[in-house]
């Protein structure tokens, strides 16, 4: 309890020094906190960190990331996706190379919370992990993001990940992204020939959500799927295309 309320009283003092001067001795403080001996001041210091923000907390949660304890590099991870920017999604890169999989996976999310529509780039160098969870997460983060940059991203996972899972994520969020994107249409049209029932279905879907005409004509080969699964969810989908009269 004592060691709480130290910090407590040791976050209150940094963050009104920093009104005064954005490299004074609070910063200076929770610098030396992030080295202390007990994990739980480092978890504490790397927040303090976050919330304070600026280039000197960024530089200095930059050697959390290197910290013995799994829970202080998630809470340094968590502290540069709060403060967000360019350098501390440069920062949070090195974060994408940490050997723990609960690590990389919140670095794709603080890379979405710290640069949105510019972590697109960024995000698309997560699909090289060797983990699949970790690539599902950053297509969850192109979902979130919502932003048509990410369609050809979306497009070449979808084509050339090895995992058939998240191949069909892929396809089932370039449906949402790409919706009025002609380079979906043609994306999906490739996915709708994976070799896996489960991928091509998602592509079907997707086409569906595009509100584009031409995504039709893909629907239709669907029809003709050697999966009856597939050919099921295309009628379907076609149904549903055609009652909405897309142009």
């Amino acid at each position: 309890m004592q060691i709480v309320v130290a910090v407590l009283l040791l976050l209150i003092f940094a963050g009104e020094t920093l009104a005064q001067d954005p490299v004074g001795p609070g910063i200076l403080a929770l610098r030396d906190m992030l080295k202390d001996k007990n994990p739980q001041i480092r978890v504490k210091a790397a927040e303090g960190l976050g919330r304070v923000g600026g280039p000197e907390s960024v530089a200095t949660l930059r050697g959390g990331l290197s910290d013995k304890e799994i829970s202080v590099r998630i809470s340094a991870v968590e502290a540069l996706g709060f403060i967000g920017g360019r350098q501390a999604m440069g920062v949070l890169l090195e974060a994408l190379k940490d050997s723990r999989t609960e690590v990389r996976l919140r670095a794709v999310e603080a890379l979405k919370d710290a640069g949105t529509i510019n972590s697109i780039p960024l995000l698309a160098q997560v699909f090289t992990d060797k983990d699949e969870s970790v690539r599902l997460h950053a297509a969850l983060m192109l979902r979130k993001i919502g932003h048509r940059n990410g369609v050809p991203v979306l497009g070449r996972v979808a084509l050339n990940d090895k995992s058939p899972a998240v191949r069909a994520a892929a396809a089932q969020y370039l449906g949402k992204v790409g919706v009025k994107d002609q380079r979906a249409v043609g994306l999906l049209s490739q996915v709708a020939q994976d070799k896996e029932p489960a991928v091509r279905l998602r592509a079907v879907e997707s086409l569906g959500f595009l509100q584009l005409a031409t995504a039709l004509t893909v629907i239709e080969w669907s029809l003709k799927d050697p999966d009856l699964g597939v050919r099921i969810r295309a009628t379907e989908v076609l149904g549903h295309a055609l009652a909405k009269g897309y142009d």
